[in-house]
């Protein structure tokens, strides 16, 4: 599988669903985690900074000679390498899309390394642009979250009509494998309106809901995803089940 992790907007738990994620997936087998985003969240979460550009994506995108390999973190953690972002990558995007070479970009630079993962998972900017189409269209699933704010039902329609769109076009081939409900407020009236909402959409939308749990951000500060941090708390075994979700769901669509 090599699933995309997509929001319209930032603030949903789009990064923290991605780790944790990963983190599930490696249980299973190799993992490579990819962040896609010049604020280089992903990496972030598992305590990864690139030095420059020159050990991060933006190396990679920027030139396509670039061995893959050197700009690897191995074994994060069991099962899981991870290839960072850079603040770099912005730029580097924006001189790609100028000659036409940003939506293939990551597709083109993950290639020699796909047969060397049994999942690699993409952790996207919190927009619709450039670079997180190039992301969609390194990948054959899409997953997008919301929380118990209304505006975030609206973002999951944004991108599920974005990845309609580029499909179209022939853009990418993936197609959309959930839409996860994470930071769930169980009693709130907010939570249950959206959730209702989107279930009228017909979109698919998982039965995992990740529960709003303190722990998620202070895991994020002790760069230790809470499946791992805190593996035995509800959120931490709601992200497992929703990994396994992910994983059937994907199953289903490509058989």
């Amino acid at each position: 599988m090599r699933l995309a992790v997509c929001s319209s907007k930032g603030g949903v738990g789009k990064t923290a669903t991605a780790a944790n994620l990963c983190v599930a997936l490696a249980r299973r087998g190799r993992v490579l985690a990819v962040d896609t985003d010049p604020q280089d969240s992903l990496g972030r979460a598992f305590g990864v900074v690139a030095k420059g550009r020159d050990d991060s994506l933006a190396a990679l995108l920027e030139d396509p000679v670039t061995e893959a390999r050197a700009a690897i973190r191995h074994d994060v953690v069991p099962g899981l390498d991870l290839l960072p972002a850079h603040p770099a990558l912005e730029a580097v995007s924006v001189q790609l899309a100028g000659t036409g070479g940003l939506v293939t970009s990551i597709r083109r630079g993950l290639r020699p390394l796909l047969a060397e993962y049994d999942h690699i998972v993409l952790d996207t900017r919190g927009d619709l642009g450039g670079l997180t189409l190039a992301a969609v269209c390194a990948a054959d699933t899409v997953l997008t979250v919301f929380t118990s704010d209304p505006g975030s039902a609206l973002g999951v329609v944004r991108v599920a009509a974005f990845l309609e769109q580029h499909r179209t076009y022939e853009n990418t081939s993936a197609v959309l494998v959930g839409v996860a409900c994470v930071d769930w407020d169980k009693d709130g009236r907010a939570a249950k309106e959206v959730f209702g909402a989107l279930a009228g959409t017909g979109l698919p939308l998982l039965e995992t809901r990740v529960p709003t749990s303190r722990r998620v951000p202070t895991s994020a500060l002790a760069k230790r995803p809470v499946v791992l941090s805190a593996p035995s708390s509800p959120v931490a075994r709601a992200y497992l089940a929703l990994a396994d979700e992910v994983l059937a769901s994907a199953e289903r669509l490509h058989t």
